[in-house]
């Protein structure tokens, strides 16, 4: 039997503070570098400010989730450069309840880095979620996913807000387009 196991919404956040993320993004030194990094630093925090608030907003908050940021392994910005191999070395994977946030300004869909659903109901969710920008994914405990590696051929890094924050959504969000995702 197939459940709603992910929520998918594009332009998350509005535009003006979407475009204030991304351009510190941009600025940051970590945004063309060759090397992986977990930051928690200023820009994290106002991004996730940002996307805790937007989450009250839509009627997808819980009061567990400032919790889960006080821990720093369950938290941060994620700087990924081209050719960096994402995947759990062991193959798909769950986490406890958790989202990502892409805050790159751009992303060509050539050059992969998608968020794969292993059991999800329909294929386009197997074969991968473009990282497009801006674009929000939550997923419930249940979710097995993986990440593909992102082509050399990237402009620049695969920059998300990640939160592991535990738990799971059991409602639709208000005043939003979104998508529901099935797994089996």
């Amino acid at each position: 039997m197939a459940c709603r196991s992910t929520i998918l919404i594009d332009n998350f956040l509005s535009p003006s503070d979407f475009n204030s993320i991304t351009s510190q993004v941009v600025s940051s030194e970590q945004y063309n570098h060759e090397f992986h990094h977990d930051m928690r630093d200023e820009l994290w925090t106002q991004t996730t400010n940002l996307v805790f608030n937007r989450l009250r907003e839509i009627g997808l908050y819980q009061e567990h989730f400032q919790e889960a940021t006080n821990i720093a392994s369950f938290s941060y910005n994620q700087f990924r450069p081209p050719n960096y191999g994402h995947g759990n070395m062991y193959g798909p994977h769950q986490d406890n309840g958790s989202y990502v946030l892409y805050i790159h300004p751009d992303w060509d869909e050539s050059w992969e880095g998608k968020l794969k659903i292993t059991d999800a109901v329909e294929q386009q969710y197997r074969d991968g979620i473009f990282a497009k920008p801006n674009r929000f994914i939550w997923m419930n405990p249940t979710v097995k996913h993986d990440i593909s590696t992102t082509s050399s051929n990237a402009g620049h890094a695969r920059v998300t807000n990640l939160g592991f924050l535990g738990g799971e959504l059991h409602n639709n969000p208000s005043g939003v387009e979104y998508i529901n995702i099935f797994t089996e």
